[in-house]
């Protein structure tokens, strides 16, 4: 059994939340499902996830016994893979965030979120044991959007960073077919290179330049997902790379498994997991 669904933030939650997700994958036999485990490719994401139902273990490496990760998870981006293992009952409510959203949100740096989960208990008061407490009672996923909703506006009401511009230029950054070279970012946000590249990662929790190639790369693997009849080296050339040796390059780093095996794997938001 699988169940997933998107649900836009309200006009208030816009200014920090893309949109709410919720994914239910139930390994009971009935339906043809792969193993319980996916890759999550490097990513610019700010997240702030539940687990109400089986914890899920993550795996930093292939050998790894894997942690289990705190039934509210707050994520930031990632510049290389990490691994996700399901229980047999998978249910995810995930809250994701714009670019710099959580940290307007939580008010600290995001360099401590990357390639990691921290505890949301640990940030976000012990009105997270009230909200786990009701997402396990609820069997609706209206409701448990709802719940992480209401949640999430009491939150805004106690006060979130003021947005700046470099929270826009961040929200535009995410488009990879822009050219705009860093400097003229940074001349965007009002900002000298410097103070951009520090205000960047304190906000975003990666550089300006790692942001960017991570954009390109998932630009990428979209294409590959959409149209799996081109070749990566056409793909290479579409999305700006100096030749497909360029593009292997950020594989090795991103994915660490070779392009040509892509459509093989399971990873976070292509193949049979549409999020992760």
């Amino acid at each position: 059994m699988k169940f997933f669904r998107k649900y836009e933030p309200s006009d208030t939650q816009k200014s920090i939340i893309r949109e709410f997700q919720i994914l239910h994958i139930k390994w009971d036999g009935a339906d043809p499902l792969p193993p319980p485990f996916i890759t999550c490719l490097a990513n610019t994401e700010q997240n702030l996830y539940f687990y109400p139902r089986d914890p899920i273990k993550v795996l930093n490496n292939i050998d790894s016994d894997g942690i289990i990760a705190p039934s509210a998870n707050i994520t930031g981006p990632k510049n290389r893979p990490v691994g996700l293992k399901f229980g047999d009952d998978y249910l995810m409510i995930k809250v994701a965030f714009l670019p710099t959203g959580l940290y307007r949100l939580l008010k600290f740096s995001m360099q401590k979120t990357v390639n990691t989960g921290l505890n949301a208990i640990d940030f976000l008061s012990h009105e997270i044991d009230l909200v786990n407490n009701q997402l396990v009672q609820s069997s609706s996923s209206d409701e448990m959007i709802e719940i992480a909703s209401v949640f999430i506006d009491k939150q805004l009401q106690k006060g979130i960073a003021p947005e700046e511009p470099i929270d826009l230029v961040a929200i535009k950054m995410l488009d990879p077919l822009a050219k705009n070279t860093i400097p003229e970012w940074a001349s965007m946000a009002c900002l000298s290179l410097r103070q951009f590249e520090r205000s960047f990662a304190n906000r975003v929790g990666i550089s300006p330049k790692m942001y960017i190639r991570i954009v390109r790369f998932e630009h990428a693997m979209k294409i590959k997902n959409t149209s799996p009849e081109k070749s990566w080296s056409d793909i290479a050339k579409e999305c700006k790379y100096d030749d497909s040796s360029h593009l292997l390059r950020e594989f090795k780093q991103f994915a660490e498994f070779a392009p040509g095996t892509l459509l093989k794997k399971q990873t976070s938001g292509f193949g049979d997991f549409p999020t992760g």
